[in-house]
């Protein structure tokens, strides 16, 4: 009986220090993505924009690196691509900004309501910058179409995807009968969305 019980423990040593391993770990990953997030927020927070961008892009590659890590942190990988997507508008980089939209809504990320939203601001500023008023219509209508698709994809009822839909919604109405471009053109939508809480669960 004895040794029976002596036998165990070797095992049951083993199986501890494997569990230990596996905690220690994931803890690791905690820190170690929770630092790079932090670093990120703080450098945009500074308006360090280009070293915030490099900071959340290093992140989302991290975190592409391994399908357990994506699902296990899809959280601050959403995040992270949402940020780079408020970072380059903020910096009027537009058709970069759709083009990773893009690619957000093509993943489905966790908060794709904030893809199609700055998709939409986007494509906004797109119509305000373009000279012909056929075009920029049309640009403005597929921001219209973006704020529309956020709101369906929104869970927690954000108010500025409601504003900025509604805004340009009425403003085409009103300039489409009058024949006008000037009140979409004038329009200041909101530039700005509460997003998800990405913080890492401890």
């Amino acid at each position: 009986m004895k040794k029976k019980e002596f036998g165990f423990l070797p095992l049951l040593l083993a199986l501890i220090v494997i569990i230990s391993a596996i905690l220690l770990g994931y803890a690791y990953l905690q820190s170690s993505v929770g630092g790079r997030e932090q670093r990120a927020q703080q450098l945009e927070h500074d308006q360090m924009a280009e070293e915030a961008m490099t900071e959340y892009k290093n992140l989302v590659e991290f975190l592409s690196s391994s399908s357990v890590l994506r699902s296990r942190f899809e959280g601050e990988y959403s995040g992270a691509m949402i940020a780079q997507l408020r970072l380059l508008y903020q910096m009027e980089k537009y058709e970069e900004a759709i083009e990773l939209a893009d690619i957000c809504i093509q993943e489905d990320i966790e908060d794709v309501a904030a893809a199609y939203f700055w998709s939409g601001n986007a494509y906004f500023q797109k119509g305000v910058q373009e000279e012909m008023m056929e075009d920029a219509f049309a640009w403005f209508h597929r921001s219209q179409d973006l704020y529309r698709k956020s709101l369906e994809q929104d869970n927690e009822q954000r108010w500025n995807i409601r504003f900025n839909y509604e805004l340009v919604r009425t403003a085409l109405e009103q300039a489409e009968q009058d024949q006008d471009e000037k009140p979409v053109k004038i329009l200041r939508p909101r530039d700005q969305i509460q997003q998800a809480d990405t913080k890492i669960a401890g």
